[in-house]
């Protein structure tokens, strides 16, 4: 009995073990000091890149997944750390056969559909492995179970995570904070929906919908067999994405492979994604991705999706095609409206950045290395400058850095950056909401064009009434405010030193007139200067 409790009590608890908080603070206080650029703090110096990536595959899925997110900050992190931080691979041990036992049984202990079920995994992550199983009509499946115990250290993993950010945050700058926080929160309530496999069963049944009519195969999801701790789906046969990169030509040739077509149709695809339709795989490492013997192209692992609004899809249009065409005003407009650029940020750091930008799309001869060294000097060069990286925008870029990966990886200058805008042009028009048809997309416009005319009449009205109000954003609201706090500040502080000035001038101890008035003055010149 006392063992029993023990053991359930080391389990509970285990998530929260001294080692395991302190080698996360050590984590977080790395991260803290790299983004600073200092050396030490409180007698603690950041982990070396060895040390560093060693700490990560130490703490577990949560971190392997965050050090994931992190690798395309280029803004904050330096070279050598990026390169350990891409070293990492979601690929671990798979659990123990009574562990596999115990998580099957909970699955599928009310109905088990399977004939047959192979105990050995083909495929084991950090937070799932998958196994070939047999449905009782002899269907073969793929089956995806979550790890046994995987939701509690997850769950503890952010709990420590955010509490040691906010002992940290009054440490970070206002621009830097913001974007640490936002891309902690945001990797939280991706971590946690990921571990829920029911959710991504949801985004296999959403991708199956919205791309059905593209050329890319999805696995089809079994949902009555279905629930939080597995998935089970159609099994789909083909060679990985990241063993056909390692073949040579004539391998390639044998097997009758086209991999400028490949890499062709997925940049299509996940312009079709991003810009088109707004729900993207933001996964697509080449583990994820199959090629079956007809040379399709088969998506895999649904747990991490995003979804990217119409207005941030049409900024990225926007600045993608200024930049392109050498638009300064519309570019940083574009920057602006996707949170890239804050408002108070000075004219010539925006000219600094603007330029670099249109370098990478200016050079003719700019090969896919140097593209790449361009980019991530670009988004080094933010560290210094009062810009930040929405989080929409971080998994565009590392969805964008895998592809480019694979690219280089076969064939030679390859530019995704370059080659994007010749097919943004064809989903254009998509993403901007019209109808394929040129005539159907005018025919509604023109059904449209009596409300537009009374929409046009109201604004008029409303002008001349004095009742015409505006929309801010919500980076234009925060400014206002951080602005406004500052004003306030200096203007407490100022009445504060005038009225302990009247204060001595009312006692009467010696001197205190001439102190009395040299603080009234001091806080004159307090709020004169606040103002």
């Amino acid at each position: 009995m006392y063992n029993t409790i023990r053991q359930k009590l080391i389990f509970l608890l285990s998530p929260y073990n001294p080692r395991r908080v302190f080698a996360i603070f050590t984590f977080v206080m790395t991260v803290f000091l790299i983004i600073m650029k200092r050396k030490r703090f409180l007698g603690f110096k950041p982990l070396s890149p060895d040390r560093f990536k060693q700490t990560i595959d130490q703490l577990g899925a949560c971190f392997i997944k965050f050090a994931q997110v992190l690798a395309t900050r280029a803004d904050f992190f330096p070279p050598q750390y990026l390169e350990k931080l891409k070293q990492l691979h979601d690929e671990v041990a798979p659990m123990r056969p009574e562990d596999l036992d115990r998580v099957f049984n909970q699955a599928f202990s009310q109905n088990n559909p399977f004939s047959s079920f192979d105990k050995n995994p083909i495929a084991s992550a950090s937070i799932g492995q998958v196994h070939i199983a047999y449905l009782k009509d002899q269907t073969r499946v793929a089956v995806k179970l979550r790890r046994f115990g995987i939701k509690k250290r997850v769950e503890a993993d952010i709990t420590v995570l955010k509490l040691l950010n906010k002992l940290f945050k009054p440490l970070f700058s206002s621009y830097t904070n913001n974007s640490i926080e936002s891309l902690i929160m945001e990797f939280s309530e991706m971590i946690l929906l990921e571990i829920n496999l029911r959710n991504e069963l949801e985004n296999l049944l959403e991708f199956s919908n919205v791309y059905a009519k593209e050329s890319i195969i999805f696995p089809k999801p079994y949902s009555k067999y279905s629930c939080e701790k597995a998935l089970v789906m159609s099994f789909e046969e083909g060679m990985r994405l990241s063993d056909i990169v390692r073949l040579t030509q004539p391998e390639l040739d044998k097997l009758y492979i086209n991999f400028n077509e490949i890499m062709e149709k997925l940049i299509r695809f996940y312009i079709v994604q991003i810009l088109a339709k707004g729900v993207f795989h933001a996964d697509p490492h080449p583990g994820n991705m199959l090629i079956n013997s007809d040379g399709e192209l088969i998506m895999l692992d649904f747990g991490m999706v995003k979804r990217i609004s119409n207005d941030t899809r049409i900024a990225i249009i926007e600045m993608v095609k200024a930049a392109y065409e050498y638009e300064f005003e519309r570019f940083i407009a574009a920057c602006k409206k996707l949170g890239i650029i804050a408002y108070e940020a000075p004219q010539s750091q925006i000219q600094e950045y603007a330029k670099r930008v249109f370098d990478i799309f200016g050079d003719e001869n700019l090969s896919a290395s140097t593209m790449q060294d361009l980019a991530f000097e670009l988004l080094a060069s933010m560290q210094a400058f009062p810009f930040k990286l929405p989080q929409d925008v971080v998994y565009v870029i590392r969805a964008g850095v895998m592809i480019e990966g694979l690219g280089t990886s076969r064939i030679e200058n390859f530019n995704s950056v370059k080659d994007i805008f010749p097919l943004l042009k064809i989903y254009i028009p998509q993403a901007l909401f019209f109808e394929e048809q040129l005539f159907q997309s005018l025919f509604k416009e023109v059904q449209n064009f009596p409300l537009m005319l009374k929409r046009v009449r109201d604004i008029f009205y409303h002008l001349n009434d004095g009742s015409m109000s505006m929309n801010i954003s919500k980076d234009q609201v925060a400014w206002v405010e951080k602005e406004v706090r500052g004003y306030l500040k200096h203007l407490v502080i100022g009445f504060v030193i005038m009225i302990f000035g009247i204060a001595l001038l009312n006692s009467h101890f010696t001197g205190h007139e001439l102190m009395g008035w040299f603080s009234i003055f001091m806080g004159l010149l307090k709020i004169i200067y606040s103002l």
